[in-house]
């Protein structure tokens, strides 16, 4: 089998409002077969521009986005939960429209919030959320994709085994997991192990060293990613996301204090070139 790569827009940003369609050439330049597009607002993402870029760079698209608290579909207010899904569905809409399969992210609970209180009904109220943003994705013929965050960025889902046991319990296809190798390198005994765990759950796969650099430049093992992956039959995207400029409101939001790439082109470059050779598979 062979797995699709692509690059989380972001990678190239220093501010979110940075123009994307630009950057979809830059990709297709350094040998990616598609991009990520982040969706933190989807009601501002340059659709058509968007659309014609990557039809212009024979590209392909998977999209991200995430939940804050006043998105939060765990939330005991039932406002803020009808605002999250509202945001899920928006995000969804320009998925659709962008022509992507694939919205992951954080989309079950706000990144970086952390309650103290009433967190068994507040999962709950997530999985009431999730079973409506399921059926409207399952429409639409998108596979929304939960990802497991380290403990310091988000509380709900830490763990692969978190992470299946809140899909079993809401049985729809069309829900699925997001897997960062970032985060399950801070999370999990041993990575390989935890992507077999996941297993028929895994729906997409974000790809970045243990600092948060591109693949090849830090310690993540991937010739065992690479084996549990074929392992379990994954064929969906492996998407670089990467966060190394500690300039502007992307490295402050992301916690990049110091430069992690001094050579983005080649790192760009170079990451492409790996998992090509060492994940995708041939």
């Amino acid at each position: 089998m062979v797995r699709a790569i692509g690059i989380h827009l972001s990678s190239w940003q220093t501010l979110w409002s940075d123009p994307l369609p630009p950057l979809v050439t830059y990709a297709r330049e350094a040998g990616y077969d598609g991009v990520e597009v982040p969706l933190l607002d989807p009601q501002r993402v340059e659709v058509a521009a968007l659309r014609a870029a990557l039809e212009a760079n024979g590209m392909q698209v998977t999209c991200g986005t995430g939940l804050g608290p006043a998105t939060d579909i765990t939330h005991p207010d039932a406002s803020i939960r009808r605002a999250g899904i509202a945001h899920l569905r928006a995000c969804l809409e320009v998925a659709e429209a962008l022509g992507a399969h694939v919205l992951g992210g954080v989309t079950y609970a706000p990144w970086g919030v952390f309650p103290t209180d009433n967190r068994a009904a507040r999962r709950r109220y997530c999985i009431a959320s999730l079973r409506e943003v399921g059926a409207m994705a399952a429409d639409m013929g998108i596979t929304l994709c939960l990802e497991v965050l380290n403990r310091f960025e988000g509380w709900l889902l830490n763990t692969v085994a978190q992470g299946v046991a809140l899909l079993a319990e809401l049985d729809q296809p069309s829900l699925k997991l997001h897997l960062d190798t970032f985060h399950l390198n801070i999370e999990e005994s041993d990575i390989g192990a935890a992507i077999r765990q996941a297993g028929p759950y895994l729906g997409h796969v974000h790809c970045s060293e243990n600092h948060r650099g591109f693949p090849g430049t830090g310690h993540i093992p991937w010739a065992e990613v690479r084996a549990a992956l074929d392992a379990i039959g994954y064929q969906g995207w492996l998407v670089v996301e990467a966060f190394v400029r500690p300039e502007g409101e992307v490295g402050r939001d992301l916690y990049i204090w110091r430069p992690i790439s001094e050579t983005l082109d080649a790192d760009v470059r170079g990451a492409a070139q790996l998992l090509r050779q060492e994940v995708a598979g041939a």
